[in-house]
C-alpha cells in the first residue's frame, strides 16, 4: 500500500490524514474498449497499468468510466491520469502521455454488405456519407479531408453500436478500432452483425498511452513512476505474460 501522502496528497482516497497506508491511487480507465478496458475493470490495459504501478510500489483502484468521461475529467484536472489515450490537436497543452504506449490499435472501415456503393480507399466517401464513430475517440488525420467534401459523423458510446447501426443501413460506414490480440471480426461477431458487415480497408493506426493532467498537483509525479514501472515490467517480462493471457482468451 502507499506509505507517503506529500507528493500524491488530493489524489487519494483517504479514512483520515494518518491513515496514508491504507490509502488507493485512483486511475480513470474506459468502460467500453474490450479487449482493453472492460466494463468490469478487466482488460489488457488496465493488467498492464496495475503491473506497472506495483513495480513502481504502487496500487491502485481503476474507475471504470465513459471514455468521454474519462478524457474530460483528466483535461480539467479532476483526476490526474485517464486511460487509454492517443494523440488530438491541443493535448500537449492539457496532458502528457506515457513515454512508451499501452498498445496500437487500427482504425479498421466497416460498410454493410447490402450495399450497392462500393467503398475501398477514403476517396470513396462522397457528400451526404454517414460514418459512424465511437463518441471522444481519436482517430488518425486521414479522417480529417472528410470533413471538406460534406461527409458528417455520427458518434455512438462504444463500435458494437455503430456496427449495428450499420447493419441497419443506418450508416454509410464504421470505422472500428482493430488490434493485434483478437480476430478482426471479433467485434462484429460479438455485436451480432457478422454476416450483415464487411471490412473495407484500414485507414491508420493509433498508439494509445496513459494520458497524465497538467492540471492535477499530482500527474507529474505519477507519470514518472508510471514509467518507471512500465519499463521495469517491460524488461522482466510481465508485459509479454499478460499479452499471452488477453491472446490466448480470444482464441477460438
Amino acid at each position: 500500500m502507499i506509505a507517503k501522502c506529500t507528493a500524491i496528497a488530493g489524489f487519494l482516497l483517504v479514512a483520515s490524514p494518518v491513515e496514508c497506508v491504507a490509502a488507493e491511487l485512483i486511475i480513470m480507465v474506459e468502460d467500453a474498449a474490450e479487449p482493453f478496458s472492460r466494463p468490469d475493470g478487466s482488460g489488457y490495459a488496465n493488467d498492464v497499468i496495475r503491473a506497472a504501478f506495483s513495480a513502481a510500489g504502487l496500487q491502485v483502484k481503476l474507475d471504470v468510466v465513459p471514455y468521454a468521461r474519462c478524457k474530460k475529467d483528466v483535461e480539467d484536472g479532476k483526476v490526474a491520469a485517464c486511460a487509454s489515450m492517443s494523440w488530438y490537436q491541443g493535448v500537449e497543452a492539457k496532458l502528457v502521455f506515457s513515454d512508451a504506449p499501452l498498445f496500437h490499435v487500427y482504425a479498421d472501415v466497416f460498410v454493410d454488405r447490402k450495399s450497392p456503393v462500393r467503398i475501398s480507399r477514403m476517396s470513396d466517401f462522397n457528400h451526404g456519407a454517414v460514418i459512424g464513430i465511437v463518441n471522444e475517440y481519436e482517430y488518425p488525420d486521414s479522417l480529417q479531408e472528410l470533413h471538406g467534401r460534406g461527409v458528417s459523423f455520427q458518434a455512438a458510446p462504444n463500435d458494437g453500436a455503430n456496427l449495428k447501426m450499420l447493419a441497419r443501413g443506418r450508416l454509410t460506414a464504421a470505422i472500428v478500432m482493430t488490434n493485434d490480440l483478437e480476430p478482426q471480426a471479433q467485434k462484429p461477431l460479438a455485436a451480432g452483425v457478422d454476416r450483415d458487415v464487411a471490412f473495407a480497408f484500414r485507414s491508420g493506426i493509433q498508439q494509445s498511452y496513459i494520458g497524465f493532467s497538467k492540471k492535477h498537483p499530482s500527474g507529474e509525479t505519477l507519470r514518472r513512476q508510471f514509467n518507471d514501472g512500465y519499463k521495469r515490467i517491460l524488461a522482466d517480462g510481465t508485459v509479454d505474460t499478460i499479452r499471452r493471457k488477453w491472446t490466448a482468451k480470444a482464441a477460438p
